[in-house]
């Protein structure tokens, strides 16, 4: 490795750090010791020599990674019938979606906690089997069949609210033909 010298006037330590010399020589370094980077660092301004409306630009192009755009449709005749096509190609797998059962890896955090709220294991369960646990939940902890209990009443609102959210996860994935 290259023994470079700190670049700070009379440092005697080597430069193991590098910065660019200035805003429009970003790829042009200097060197300098861990003290003096620092100081370097807290002085570097990128927008010393820009004025306001250069500042706002760039700020702007930061956008869109400082690329060149251009209006859509400028260059090509046919621009709006490729992106049709190429939006067709992308979505023509995804007709006939509602027909289909959710893979259990899309189900949200808040179905798969309703789930373990009825102690539930299984993301696949069928609404049915869903709603046969739930009755036997419910009469486990209705103040009507155990009487009235502080706790159990916090526990069936707790399952009443997690059934909700199972049902209505359910309904909007439902088949057309299914009830």
């Amino acid at each position: 490795m290259d023994n470079r010298k700190c670049s700070f006037e009379n440092c005697p330590n080597d430069g193991e750090f590098k910065a660019p010399s200035s805003p429009k020589e970003l790829k042009r370094y200097v060197w300098f010791c861990l003290k003096h980077i620092r100081e370097y660092n807290k002085k570097w301004n990128y927008f010393s020599d820009m004025s306001a409306d250069e500042i706002e630009e760039f700020i702007e192009n930061d956008i869109i990674g400082h690329r060149k755009t251009k209006k859509i449709g400028t260059n090509d005749v046919n621009y709006f019938e490729k992106i049709s096509k190429i939006s067709e190609q992308m979505f023509s797998g995804m007709n006939n979606l509602e027909n289909l059962n959710m893979h259990p890896s899309f189900y949200s955090s808040k179905y798969l906690n309703a789930l373990a709220t009825l102690g539930m294991d299984k993301k696949e369960s069928s609404l049915e089997d869903i709603k046969t646990k739930f009755k036997k939940i419910v009469k486990e902890l209705h103040p009507d069949t155990v009487g009235l209990n502080e706790e159990n009443k916090e526990k069936l609102t707790k399952v009443l609210e997690a059934y909700k959210i199972i049902k209505d996860q359910h309904d909007s994935n439902r088949k057309p033909n299914s009830k």
